[in-house]
């Protein structure tokens, strides 16, 4: 199955590498690339890199958490680009605070596997593709 005609790019910023593994064939099944950064530094540099249509972040990782790298990207790189909260952690003001970084969505990580799998799918069909950017900032 994919999701239009366009093959959309897809950053996904997850230190496990069974989840990262789990989630290049799920975005790959709908027809989609997948990038891959382990880290939020590895996150920035990639994309101030390139344009991505969805960026899915975990929210604890080394270097820099997910709100922070979410951040940034708001302020010096991107602030069009859809990114998506992926994260076992679902306690409650969790959602919030992944919006008050300037996240769009909250997908949480759970033994559920169909209805992440559907949340995953809503959040690609609803990504378009991003126009290019001019003159990035520094970040």
């Amino acid at each position: 199955m994919t999701l239009g005609t366009n093959r959309k790019k897809i950053l996904y910023v997850e230190d496990d590498d069974a989840n990262q593994y789990y989630m290049r064939l799920m975005v790959e099944e709908y027809g989609c690339s997948l990038d891959l950064a382990s880290d939020g530094q590895e996150a920035l540099e990639k994309v101030k890199a390139n344009k991505y249509d969805l960026i899915f972040m975990d929210l604890r990782m080394p270097v820099m958490d997910g709100f922070q790298v979410t951040r940034r990207i708001r302020e010096f790189i991107d602030k069009s680009v859809l990114i998506v909260a992926v994260s076992a952690n679902v306690f409650d003001g969790t959602d919030d605070q992944c919006f008050s970084a300037g996240m769009n969505g909250f997908i949480g990580k759970g033994s559920d596997i169909e209805k992440f799998k559907n949340e995953v799918l809503f959040w690609l069909e609803k990504s378009r593709p991003q126009p290019a950017r001019k003159n990035d900032k520094n970040v």
